[in-house]
């Protein structure tokens, strides 16, 4: 606008080489109009026009408040894969779910727990929150702010205050890595660990998180989302084994998030691959841990074995493959078997041991229940193993377990040119062109 006004100026003084000339007092921020110092004389009624003008009011100092509401995550699978900052994570967990199934019977129990996840589930879509996935009896949700997260905790456990059971809430912020390439959209990396220890650390109507919730919480954006409908639900007996990598969360800050996350993708491949090859499927992945499912325990077994046996070649072939040290955790029994817009999951007590028999293995081992080894075909996979008990969170009284260490099987040259493949496949698609070799 000063440019203009001095061009216009002299236009009208008809001089190429007129000066005008603002002096600073004319700049001050105060309500007396400003002072204009005009040379040369220009023209004396567009002079009189300017020095008459009424002047402009004077700027504030005082800044105007600025609304930013970042945009949601973007999760179709053009996004493909990229980090973003500041995300906003939640995780709800329902608290002694495993002591509400064996005292309200399993069918009964998942009801429960159903209405009080999906009902979560739905406050959350109010704060732009997006079900990354489920993790037993829970969900990890993910927000595109802090406060968003915080509004959604605080909604989450006051609409859950006379539910049962009560839930846990952990809230935590971060960096993470987002995947959308797959059928289910997923987040990857540190934050992700410390917001699921956050809500292990809650206690039922509770939220953790590491600040003391010192941010501000946002409001809701819109209304809820409707819980989704479930398909079918029905009661199966099946063998339930879930696998995963043994102090894994410290690989995302030492190593990187996206060559960590490189190194799990060829971690789920490789345990797909043995699961399948034993009519298994994988049910899901929740973070470094794969879930799979079983007709038989005679082929969870054989599964675990494999699993174990051939995991010097993952290591050869797999980015950071190194400082792989696998758990397996297998159980047997009952599950309830739910079917939710086109997908498949598994809850009840036979899935809650085999998590936590995974937790309780150490690197290179199984730990089979009682209930697996009592099944047709089993006791001969067995030789060798430690029969022992244990106890777990939940469960009364000692549990009987067998902790088999497989031998190192031969190595599988086609096998392991595959995995090399895929890993390959991994780090091309996750990792930066100049970080492949």
């Amino acid at each position: 606008m000063g440019s203009m006004i001095l061009l216009l100026l002299r236009f009208a003084a008809g001089t190429a080489g007129a000066a005008v000339e603002l002096p600073a007092r004319s700049l001050a921020l105060s309500s007396q109009a400003p002072v204009l110092s005009l040379w040369p004389p220009v023209a004396p009624a567009l002079a009189s026009t300017l020095l008459s003008a009424p002047a402009a009011p004077a700027p504030s100092l005082t800044p105007a408040p600025i609304s930013f509401s970042p945009a949601p995550l973007d999760l179709s699978r053009a996004a493909g894969v990229y980090e973003r900052r500041g995300v906003g994570l939640l995780v709800l967990d329902a608290k002694d779910s495993t002591s509400l199934h064996l005292s309200e019977g399993s069918r009964r129990a998942h009801a429960m727990i159903r209405d009080v996840v999906d009902g979560a589930e739905s406050a959350a879509s109010a704060f732009d929150g997006v079900v990354i996935r489920r993790l037993g009896d829970g969900s990890l949700i993910a927000f595109p702010s802090y406060s968003a997260a915080l509004g959604a905790a605080a909604a989450i456990q006051s609409q859950a205050a006379q539910t049962t059971p009560k839930l846990r809430v952990g809230v935590h912020v971060g960096r993470v890595l987002v995947d959308a390439t797959g059928d289910a959209p997923e987040i990857y990396g540190r934050s992700v660990e410390k917001a699921l220890a956050l809500a292990a650390s809650a206690d039922g109507g509770e939220i953790a998180s590491e600040d003391g919730l010192s941010a501000t919480a946002a409001s809701p954006t819109r209304a809820p989302d409707a819980p989704r409908p479930v398909d079918f639900v029905g009661v199966v007996n099946a063998a339930t084994m879930f696998v995963g990598l043994e102090g894994w969360t410290t690989a995302y800050e030492r190593y990187g998030r996206r060559r960590s996350y490189a190194a799990v993708k060829t971690f789920h491949a490789y345990v797909r691959a043995a699961v399948e090859r034993h009519g298994g499927r994988v049910v899901k992945t929740e973070g470094e841990t794969v879930m799979a499912s079983f007709p038989t325990a005679e082929a969870g077994v054989k599964a675990a074995a494999e699993i174990q046996g051939r995991i010097a070649d993952l290591r050869v072939a797999a980015p950071l493959g190194r400082l792989f040290r696998a758990r397996v955790g297998l159980s047997w029994g009952r599950v309830i078997r739910e079917e939710r817009a086109g997908e498949l999951d598994f809850f009840g007590n036979t899935v809650n041991a085999a998590a936590r028999l995974m937790k309780l293995s150490g690197d290179g081992e199984a730990l089979i229940s009682g209930t697996a080894a009592g099944q047709p075909g089993v006791a001969s996979l067995l030789k060798g193993a430690v029969h022992e008990t244990t106890s777990m969170k939940g469960f009364s009284g000692a549990t009987p377990v067998f902790r088999l260490t497989p031998s190192a099987m031969p190595r599988d040259v086609a096998a392991s040119a595959l995995l090399r493949e895929t890993a390959l496949k991994a780090r091309r698609a996750i990792v930066p062109a100049p970080d492949v070799k």
